[in-house]
């Protein structure tokens, strides 16, 4: 049993669960955005969905703005999440810190994920290419970028004092990501599956196919309907690719004792 903690909202089905989905999103996301997966999810699959500082219901704590400042504290609290197989998926910066965190694991020598699976982002160790640092954009121009994307809801910016209240925090997201160190490492002993959007305006394709030179076991990549947020067709076909790849390795592995949690 998992106790409650300010990052992490749990979302269980009716059955006792065989593996844990970990859910980060993207840059001003909360965990709301993973609200409608629940419904569609199999209830074997525990959903957890990270909910960052600086949003939602976490508004009032001040959002961090590089990797070292969210890694070491999202890492506690993960650890108690270790006594079943954890499953995790990140959405452009959530991908980042889904593959830190994954290698976090291991550099702790805690059991690793089950797999990992990333969307929506260039592999860690491709340089931010300058047309896309967006964290330091004017205002406007960033608003106007933002929208380009398709994730930001009609009229969410469209004030002064809306962009007062929402902008910090996609600021600081943006700052977390694009100005991420890669530090070199092994490749990844597990699974690793990658998505990308076909019509993705932000992510140049070669920089998201070079995932597979970080992969050291099954890697897979796919083109989804959509663009960088993928639309509700293209995000059907990925928690559908997410569940089966989690089925298939649940079905491969070999069962080994999990770490109790504490």
């Amino acid at each position: 049993m998992t106790l409650p903690s300010p990052w992490l909202r749990h979302a269980e089905g009716t059955a006792p669960p065989s593996a844990r989905l970990l859910c980060l999103g993207h840059a001003g996301g909360g965990a709301s955005s993973f609200n409608g997966w629940r419904a569609v999810l199999p209830d074997w699959l525990e959903l957890v969905k990270v909910q960052l500082p600086g949003r939602e219901d976490r508004r009032d704590t001040p959002p961090c703005e590089r990797m070292e400042e969210v890694l070491p504290a999202l890492f506690a609290q993960v650890r108690a999440l270790l006594d079943l197989p954890l499953v995790i998926y990140g959405h452009s910066m959530g991908a980042l810190i889904a593959f830190e965190l994954s290698s976090e694991l291991r550099r702790q020598e805690e059991p690793p994920p089950l797999a990992l699976f990333i969307s929506g982002r260039r592999a860690p160790h491709k340089p931010l290419r300058p047309a896309h640092e967006l964290h330091t954009l004017p205002e406007l121009e960033l608003v106007d970028r933002l929208h380009a994307l398709g994730g930001i809801p009609p009229g969410l910016l469209g004030t002064a004092k809306r962009r007062e209240y929402y902008l910090p925090t996609i600021r600081a997201d943006l700052a977390l990501s694009d100005e991420y160190a890669y530090r070199r490492e092994p490749p990844l002993p597990f699974p690793l599956h990658t998505f990308i959007g076909e019509h993705d305006n932000l992510v140049v394709r070669e920089d998201w196919e070079a995932w597979s030179e970080l992969a050291g076991g099954t890697f897979t990549r796919r083109v989804l309907p959509g663009g960088h947020f993928f639309g509700k067709e293209g995000q059907a076909v990925l928690i559908t690719s997410i569940v089966e790849g989690v089925r298939a390795t649940l079905s491969a592995s070999t069962p080994t004792p999990m770490r109790s949690a504490s």
